[in-house]
């Protein structure tokens, strides 16, 4: 809910509280392809160049209208009016059994469907999701490194991305003035290192602050895993299907004492939940937090004179941020592949992306096009809103690192989230790293 969602918390709270269906016509035209005229599927079907005569159903966490999404179907009806669409959303938390049970009818309901990025690997694995690769691999310089590869598992394309995350350092400046502290250099060239924030973090809360450092996303492996890799450490698993756990080694061990430092100091607090750490730092609680692009919207209707700089990084180590977000895969049951596609493409690379070109709600997009549509929102129109941007620029082409593929990822998130939170609640991080390792060697048999 790497949400962003990750992200996901975001996208989990647009969702409708019940499935809602609604039937609407759809749209043709002539986008360039950038492929070259027509793609073969992984089935014998194509990506045409005239658009079919067809019905598609669509399967979204997003609901039609409080998530913004009729824009969107609107636009594509008018590009593409001779296919419909039958749009249809639930809950975050239902779309993976939902999925499983209406993909196990083979009746090809849906035909194209949201696909939470660290689930694709399973998805492909358990034969729910149609190989894309033929008919979408030449796209392939169209998105960002990392967003494509997000869908590739066992060297085949299974999902094409249509969303993308980061995460930024944000600083109170009037905490930090308090404090008689810098603000963090705003370049990627020159960003602020853990180390040195924790000393800072710490001095504001002396000064008055009631929290040195927030984080989004509180012992979520999506927010954390940098930590590790910054230090040359892996991005959690190895081995054959990845399927071998790989959290114990010296640079984990590193990264989470650092972590559970912050919360034994009191540098960050201990007690307080995810989703009560942006309302706390729009409310100029804290001293810096780090979050994603999708805080930039708060701040600017907030009283918080805010400034943002680039994630940290540990002294020593390498830039490495947070990433992923939405795909869309298709049901291999479908029985309007040809038609599907062209939503998913129109969707993800048209017009630098469809999904992003026509969402008021601004989402950072997968691919550089879809990029600047997004850099032009209102929301980065201010000086600190300008630098965001070139940072999130710089991040999601460069520093950007996906979490680990794996059909095994729903219990290796659940087990390490357990973990980092015993680590923050004061646990022996190496013990903890290790005990978690060991049950998940176990939950891990069945796939072996």
């Amino acid at each position: 809910m790497t949400t962003s969602m990750t992200r996901r918390r975001v996208v989990a709270g647009l969702a409708a509280a019940t499935a809602s269906a609604l039937l609407l016509t759809a749209c043709s035209g002539g986008d360039d392809d950038g492929g070259g005229g027509q793609s073969a599927g992984g089935s014998g079907w194509s990506v045409p160049s005239t658009d079919p005569t067809a019905t598609i159903k669509v399967l979204s966490i997003l609901d039609l209208k409080t998530a913004n999404m009729q824009s969107v179907i609107d636009a594509f009806q008018k590009a593409h009016p001779t296919i419909k669409i039958v749009y249809q959303s639930v809950p975050f938390d239902n779309l993976n059994s939902t999925l499983d049970a209406r993909i196990a009818n083979k009746g090809g309901d849906p035909d194209v469907y949201w696909a939470d990025q660290p689930r694709i690997s399973a998805l492909a694995a358990r034969g729910e999701a149609e190989d894309l690769t033929s008919a979408f691999a030449s796209y392939k310089d169209k998105f960002d490194p990392t967003a494509y590869d997000a869908g590739v598992y066992q060297d085949k394309l299974w999902a094409l991305p249509i969303a993308n995350s980061t995460q930024l350092l944000y600083y109170n400046k009037a905490l930090l003035k308090k404090a008689g502290l810098p603000l963090p250099p705003g370049s990627t060239d020159q960003r602020m290192t853990w180390e040195q924030l924790t000393k800072d973090a710490a001095k504001a809360k002396a000064a008055g602050a009631q929290h040195g450092l927030l984080f989004g996303q509180f012992d979520r492996y999506y927010q954390l895993e940098p930590l590790p890799v910054q230090l040359g450490g892996s991005v959690g698993a190895k081995g054959d299907k990845n399927l071998t756990p790989d959290f114990t080694s010296e640079q984990w061990v590193r990264a989470f004492t650092w972590y559970g430092s912050l919360f034994k100091q009191g540098i960050a607090p201990r007690g307080m939940k995810s989703e009560e750490s942006d309302p706390a730092f729009v409310a100029g609680r804290s001293a810096y937090t780090v979050e994603g692009p999708w805080l930039i919207p708060q701040l600017g209707e907030s009283k918080v004179d805010w400034g943002v700089a680039p994630q940290p990084v540990f002294e020593g180590g390498k830039p490495v941020t947070p990433t992923g977000s939405w795909s869309l895969g298709m049901n291999p049951f479908s029985k309007q592949k040809e038609a599907a596609a062209i939503f998913m493409k129109w969707m993800s690379i048209d017009e630098g992306s469809g999904y992003i070109k026509y969402r008021s709600d601004p989402e950072l997009a997968a691919t550089p096009e879809g990029k600047k549509i997004y850099f032009e929102k209102s929301v980065f129109s201010s000086p600190e809103g300008k630098k965001a941007a070139t940072i999130i620029d710089y991040e999601t082409a460069n520093t950007a690192v996906n979490r680990v593929q794996t059909i095994g990822y729903i219990e290796f998130e659940t087990i390490l989230n357990q973990a980092f939170a015993d680590i923050r609640n004061g646990a022996d991080p190496k013990t903890s790293l290790d005990n978690a390792s060991a049950q998940l060697t176990t939950a891990w048999k069945k796939y072996q």
